[in-house]
């Protein structure tokens, strides 16, 4: 014969009884012999909890609603954890709090100074014949021709999109 384990209709019969009660983390009646200071669990679960996973929450996660609360009434070692669970409890992130301004990224290109002169760090600006490059543009030569006329003509090896891009600054 096979004993079943969970039977919800014989846990509800036996909390109506009042001789059990609904332990959260068995998922099923336990005798109110058994029941922590917290009233949803039986007092392993508690211990369980309080010892092996309320230490290694995360505090900046935040308090869990599963962490157990022990009773104001507990003795020493409740209290401690209890220390413990109102420590992770606490959200650190404000609108006023600095983390906001950690997440913002800074740009790649700032700028330095050096000597009399300021200038942008990262990609160096070509000097490309940009008179030459507008002339072909006007005649109605495409960026990529361009770029292969300014390779075999003018010995500059430079992408097609940098002269989209130089010529659209210059129409803008």
């Amino acid at each position: 014969m096979t004993t079943v384990i969970f039977d919800i209709r014989r846990d509800n019969e036996l909390i109506a009884a009042g001789a059990h009660f609904w332990c959260e983390a068995h998922r099923t009646a336990q005798p109110l012999e058994k029941q922590s200071p917290d009233p949803r669990y039986c007092q392993d679960c508690f211990d369980f909890f309080m010892t092996y996973e309320v230490p290694i929450l995360s505090p900046k996660a935040g308090r869990p609603k599963w962490v157990p609360v022990p009773a104001p009434g507990a003795n020493e070692t409740e209290k401690t954890l209890r220390g413990v669970v109102e420590y992770v409890g606490g959200n650190m992130s404000t609108v006023n709090g600095k983390k906001i301004t950690v997440d913002i990224l800074q740009p790649t290109a700032q700028k330095t100074t050096l000597g009399n002169e300021s200038r942008k760090t990262g990609p160096k600006s070509t000097k490309l014949p940009e008179d030459l490059i507008r002339q072909w543009a006007s005649d109605g030569m495409g960026s990529k021709a361009i770029a292969a006329r300014l390779k075999d003509e003018c010995r500059f090896e430079i992408s097609y999109k940098t002269i989209q891009r130089r010529l659209q600054r210059v129409l803008i």
